[in-house]
């Protein structure tokens, strides 16, 4: 069997009732995006360690999907059973796409059911985006994915989602995006931070309590009839003051204000207070990320003095963003150039 060509993918897949499951994956780049269709079928599922580290078994049945240029030229059926053997050369298909290598995934539009494990151990996964039919989501299903930051909606924030079946596999921090009918403008973004769980034995009767550390947890449930509800959302500030990072809590009010969809006043009021009391933080996440749109937006809608504006420069010289560092000393020269006084010395 010759080499796979690179620009080339290989999909491993068996049928599922109409439509197909995806078992494994094959290219050259870290970056998949998973096609609509194989055959003329619709992809609906994404089966057990499809992406993991670990190999699925495969069933005797399966189908081999080959694209070039991300066209399916070839359809071929196979004989799973060889590939379970532990002599059998995967490399022929290609590099495996799975949790080594993958960074970034986007699922077509009808996948409904994600089965256990389908992402374990992916721990070089940083992006994921989705649509909104998932209906179905296996157990381990993100276990060991610890730079998983970013989750896309391929959705209304206002469209039922089984979002929060999501975020409640994903325990480390995330943020989400929604990106209503493929639009490259993001309708809501949302940061969800970390939490931790243990359980506490009560002796002598060995009856174990369960704790919890961080906001992340019940934010995470701020869902009603499988949509967003940003009052519930926003109703756990209070307490994340409390007990959320400084960084966190900058992430969580600096993407309500900057995409207020349901933001109330009462939290508006909150969330700038937030920035205004951990301004030095609020640059640091805009520089570290050389994102020149949030710190604008920090610049236009909070009042940073002399010094904030100083070290703010400084970081930005530490991190070689040349561009952040212009647009600061032009601020810094707009707020505080010097002024001209007149005096009337008349007596």
């Amino acid at each position: 069997m010759n080499n796979i060509i690179n620009n080339t993918l290989v999909f491993l897949w068996e049928p599922a009732g109409s439509g197909i499951r995806l078992l494994r994956c094959f290219g050259n780049s870290p970056v998949l995006t998973v096609p609509d269709q194989l055959n003329g079928k619709k992809i609906t599922e994404i089966g057990a360690y499809c992406f993991s580290r670990s190999r699925p078994k495969f069933p005797e049945k399966i189908y081999k999907s080959i694209f070039i240029d991300i066209r399916n030229v070839t359809t071929t059926q196979e004989n799973g059973l060889s590939f379970n053997e532990p002599s059998f050369d995967f490399s022929l298909f290609g590099t495996e796409l799975d949790g080594t290598f993958l960074e970034e995934v986007t699922l077509p539009e009808e996948i409904t059911t994600l089965h256990n494990a389908a992402f374990y151990n992916c721990r070089k996964l940083r992006k994921l985006s989705v649509g909104t039919r998932i209906s179905g989501i296996g157990s381990d299903e993100f276990m060991n994915d610890n730079h998983l930051e970013h989750l896309i909606i391929r959705g209304k924030d206002t469209e039922p989602s089984e979002l929060s079946l999501i975020l409640e596999r994903i325990a480390e921090n995330i943020t989400v995006s929604f990106y209503p009918n493929d639009s490259s403008t993001p309708e809501s973004i949302l940061f969800f931070p970390e939490y931790y769980e243990w359980l506490d034995e009560i002796s002598p009767a060995h009856i174990f309590s369960r704790s919890i550390h961080g906001e992340g947890f019940r934010m995470r449930k701020s869902f009603e009839n499988s949509v967003l509800n940003y009052r519930k959302y926003d109703s756990c500030f209070d307490n994340a003051l409390t007990v959320e990072s400084p960084e966190s809590l900058c992430k969580i009010a600096l993407n309500r204000l900057r995409w207020p969809s349901g933001l109330e006043n009462i939290f508006k009021e909150k969330y700038e207070t937030a920035i205004e009391t951990h301004l030095n933080t609020a640059f640091s996440l805009a520089i570290k990320s050389k994102d020149f749109s949030l710190l604008q937006f920090i610049c236009e809608h909070f009042s940073p003095d002399m010094t904030v504006l100083s070290e703010a420069m400084e970081h930005c010289i530490e991190t070689d963003w040349s561009e952040g560092n212009a647009f600061l000393m032009e601020q810094k020269h707009n707020i505080f150039s010097e002024k001209t006084f007149e005096f009337d010395l008349d007596f």
